[in-house]
């Protein structure tokens, strides 16, 4: 038995014995600097279970087959996974509030285990741990050289009351009410001055802790924006002293106590301006006690839940707005909302590459410091990426955000590309029989290697961006270039001023694409990264020259970057042919075939003429012997589209100048008309605020010509009570196509995923989801009986307009892109239910609850109205 070393002291009879030295847990490192971090975000709930004794409190809280409830991870297995998210490349984790939360809401039928209900700022939960679990985790970080990021929240607390029918803003007291329900989860606060939340108590009154407001109806009413409820979420009266000193309190302990390196905010447009200067700037803020322990560069950066239309910047505008005036800062970073909606609308549905070219252009122009911008693609309150588009369209958007300015944020799954937006990482836990931590899967290493790509570039984490190509008319081509001028330098280290300049090109289309005449550095450029991951080889192979200008094929949905590797040998320029359009179009509106004419002085080399950058789809030209050319262009796509020429000598790489213009036909080739009767629905209607006939259609409308099918839905009612992004909310709307009248070898299937329903006659060939967050075109796929692969994404998804006083959508689908060249006998099922943000389909119980159908069970079919229109029996 090994026995300490005693020691005996000269002229003393004690004993001294010599402990074992134990390290002080390293909390406090100063900032680092965001540009060069990889964000880690974990929903503590659901990453890891590293103590299974905290899992149950007994209240009936914990269920890890239950979404609604709490799943069992924890503190400790966070700190048991850094190992993970090191390899995986990550230099910070930031994880979801940590503080004692109410653990279920009876009224809503659903948990705190996320941890945005607060019931006392100051402690932790005693599902994910103690304090000095905390502190542990803080010190695991920062001993691997990462940083803890943690989420606060100051909007709100919890589910603890609301008004019961009309609210009256002069008389508060009406219809109010506090929702203390009989149930031991119920946990209200115990954190003064938040427990003070009875409107009817002339204490709780005086104190003035909430706005005794009903949840928000209207979004774009500032005044409920900053005042009114969020859900049920008891809104806090932030212009409060008494309030805000308390916040400040709560979350400066956690930088001081547990050594906290930045502040991820919640909901922080819902609370007023001048709060976050006070919070953040004040003597006594957040900043002031972040430098008092050596972070000199603490970031805050808050959820401004706002998008922008494509090619307009208004919500770039709206986050810039949270970060105050140089006199009157307030938080110094907004999370990138608007290019996580153009990320989906430009890769998961399809549309035009110029939309996300023009996002990054806002991006860099609009926020004053595009390098510390938080860059997602999926976090827990939306869907995943995953959900709607494909996988290669996932490796796209990751490689998006971890190439352009700002900092990438991978959330929990996605390097496992899972499907899921809440599902637990750990065996055992919310949706998952099988532990997620696999480091050698495809997606995990191609991840790691865009990690090791960033932070080994100096032009990707500090660098300007230039765009350089992309396409107007649809999926394609995007071509942007980072550049970094590296600091002066001695006049004797010359070469360390030279720019550091990286390339990165993707092809959108499912398709290959031309990429015609992209204006770039001349030079050699070596390929560092594709589709596949990390590119290792010698320079010179798989590399590019450039002399000015780039023509290459890119192959449908590739990636490459490449790294500038200096000036090349200058080679003797040739005398390139003559490739002419003589037919003038450009910028032209062409409504009937059109006779296209030009020349080619090299008639003995194959030329294609292509049609909005589809190599693959390029008619072969015949050239006269004396370089003449013609080709008659049907126009026949119904509507009005935006199209694009090129000439391409392939064997030359020679390509002609773009031509644009557009077609316009305004009379389809055929249309149907279709009413259907008003309140037929199947079900009771959800019963919250916002919930009303919106899954009722009315009458429905078809017309079709060339490749194109436009599709009129008009219902009972619409609302964008959420402001959602495709413009329209508490529907989602499943629809079906039978194209056997198109399709050489029309299978099909008969069962409707999900919806527990099948086709009323024929099989789909087609289906579409469409709700307020999502916009999925599908084919079938194999899919088995546990429900994996019944679906196989598509794109382009079709454009959606709503004309909210009309009661009106309008979906126009582009067959082109799908190898439909007419939709001609097509059969469509319509069918309308509701999901929430993150996609699920909402329960049926037998009676209705705020946020499910009642008259139902769990075997009952998930459809509220719906709609059969054969085309074939068109007049």
């Amino acid at each position: 038995m090994k026995r300490f070393c005693c020691l005996l002291l000269a002229g003393s009879s004690v004993m001294s014995v010599v402990q074992p030295v134990i390290a002080e847990p390293l909390l406090h490192v100063p900032s680092p600097d965001w540009r060069e971090q990889i964000i880690y975000f974990a929903l503590t709930d659901r990453f890891n279970d590293g103590d299974p004794a905290n899992n149950d409190q007994g209240t009936g809280e914990y269920d890890p087959k239950d979404h609604r409830k709490f799943s069992g991870g924890d503190l400790n297995g966070l700190k048991a996974q850094l190992d993970y998210m090191q390899k995986l490349g990550a230099t910070a984790l930031w994880l979801t509030p940590p503080v004692a939360n109410q653990w279920w809401y009876p009224k809503g039928q659903y948990g705190g285990y996320h941890g945005y209900w607060a019931t006392d700022f100051k402690s932790i939960d005693p599902h994910f741990g103690t304090l000095e679990d905390y502190k542990a985790l803080s010190d695991g970080l920062h001993r691997r050289g990462m940083y803890l990021i943690q989420d606060i929240v100051v909007n709100h607390t919890g589910n603890f009351f609301g008004y019961e029918g009309v609210y009256d803003s002069a008389d508060t007291t009406k219809n109010f009410q506090v929702f203390d329900d009989n149930h031991p989860g119920n946990r209200f606060p115990t954190q003064a001055p938040f427990h003070l939340v009875d409107r009817h108590n002339p204490v709780d009154v005086k104190a003035d802790i909430y706005h005794w407001t009903p949840p928000i109806t209207d979004y774009n009413d500032p005044a409920q924006e900053f005042t009114y409820q969020l859900a049920n979420l008891a809104d806090l009266n932030t212009s409060n002293p008494q309030v805000r000193e308390t916040l400040k309190d709560s979350y400066r302990y956690w930088i001081e106590t547990v050594g906290v390196d930045a502040f991820r905010v919640d909901t922080a447009k819902y609370v007023e301006h001048d709060f976050w200067n006070d919070f953040l700037h004040a003597p006594n803020g957040i900043m002031a006690a972040a430098r008092g322990t050596g972070r000199n560069d603490f970031l805050a950066f808050g959820e401004i839940f706002d998008g922008s239309a494509p090619m307009e910047n208004s919500g770039e505008h709206k986050l810039v707005s949270f970060l105050g005036t140089e006199d009157k800062p307030e938080l110094n970073s907004v999370i990138g909302f608007p290019l996580y909606f153009e990320l989906e609308r430009v890769l998961a549905e399809g549309a035009p590459t110029a939309q996300l070219a023009y996002r990054l252009e806002q991006q860099m122009a609009v926020y004053p410091d595009p390098w510390v911008i938080p860059n997602f693609v999926d976090n827990h309150d939306t869907r995943r990426f995953l959900s709607s588009g494909s996988l290669q369209s996932f490796s796209q958007a990751m490689a998006v955000i971890f190439t352009v300015p700002g900092i990438p944020v991978i959330y929990q799954g996605d390097e496992q590309a899972l499907t899921q937006t809440r599902q637990a990482m750990f065996a055992g836990g919310y949706g998952s029989q099988q532990s997620q931590f696999d480091t050698n899967s495809a997606m995990f290493r191609y991840v790691r290697d865009l990690a090791a790509l960033r932070l080994s570039d100096k032009a990707l984490t500090h660098g300007d961006l230039t765009i350089l190509a992309s396409s107007s008319q649809g999926a394609g081509v995007l071509g942007f270039e980072r550049s970094y001028q590296t600091p002066s330098a001695p006049a004797s280290q010359v070469e360390e001023r030279q720019s550091q300049r990286t390339l990165v090109l993707m092809n959108t289309a499912q398709s290959t694409q031309l990429l015609a005449n992209m204006p770039l550095q001349s030079g050699h450029w070596q390929l560092v990264f594709d589709e596949n991951g990390a590119v290792s080889s010698a320079i010179g192979k798989h590399s590019l020259s450039s002399d000015g200008e780039l023509t290459m094929s890119l192959p449908a949905k590739a990636i490459r970057v490449y790294r500038w590797t200096g000036e090349s040998t200058s080679a003797q320029a040739t005398a390139k042919p003559e490739l002419t359009l003589e037919t003038h179009i450009q910028g032209r509106t062409l409504t009937e075939d059109t006779l296209l004419q030009g020349l080619f002085t090299k008639p003995d080399t194959p030329l294609l003429l292509v049609l909005n950058g589809n190599l693959d789809g390029a008619v072969l030209l015949t050239v006269s012997a004396d370089g003449k050319w013609q080709y008659q262009l049907p126009i026949r796509a119904f509507g009005k589209w935006p199209q694009s020429i090129n000439l391409y000598a392939p064997e030359l790489g020679l390509a002609g100048e773009t031509v644009t213009f557009t077609t316009q036909v305004d009379n389809p080739a055929w249309q149907l008309e279709m009413t259907d009767p008003v309140g037929d629905e199947k079900y009771q209607r959800p019963l919250h605020v916002n919930s009303g006939a919106q899954r009722d259609i009315t009458a429905a409308s078809v017309r079709s010509g060339g490749s194109v099918l436009e599709l009129i839905l008009t219902m009972a009612e619409i609302s964008n009570s959420w402001l959602p992004a495709q413009g329209f909310d508490n529907v989602s709307f499943d629809i079906y196509f039978d194209l056997s009248s198109q399709l050489p070898d029309p299978k099909g299937t008969k069962a409707l995923p999900d919806l527990k329903a099948s086709m009323p006659e024929g099989r789909w060939h087609l289906g579409h989801t469409l709700h307020g967050w999502g916009n999925t075109l599908f084919i079938p796929g194999d899919g088995n009986s546990a429900g994996i692969n019944t679906r196989l994404r598509v794109a382009p998804a079709p454009q959606i307009s709503v004309d909210k006083a009309a009661g009106t959508l309008t979906l126009r689908y582009q067959g082109e892109g799908l190898g439909l060249k007419q939709w001609d006998g097509v059969k469509i099922y319509i069918t309308t239910w509701d999901r929430s943000g993150e996609g699920d389909l909402r329960l049926v119980t037998p009676e209705a609850t705020s946020w499910s159908f009642g008259g139902g069970n769990s075997d009952s079919f998930l459809i509220m109205d719906s709609l059969w229109l054969d085309t074939e029996l068109r007049p």
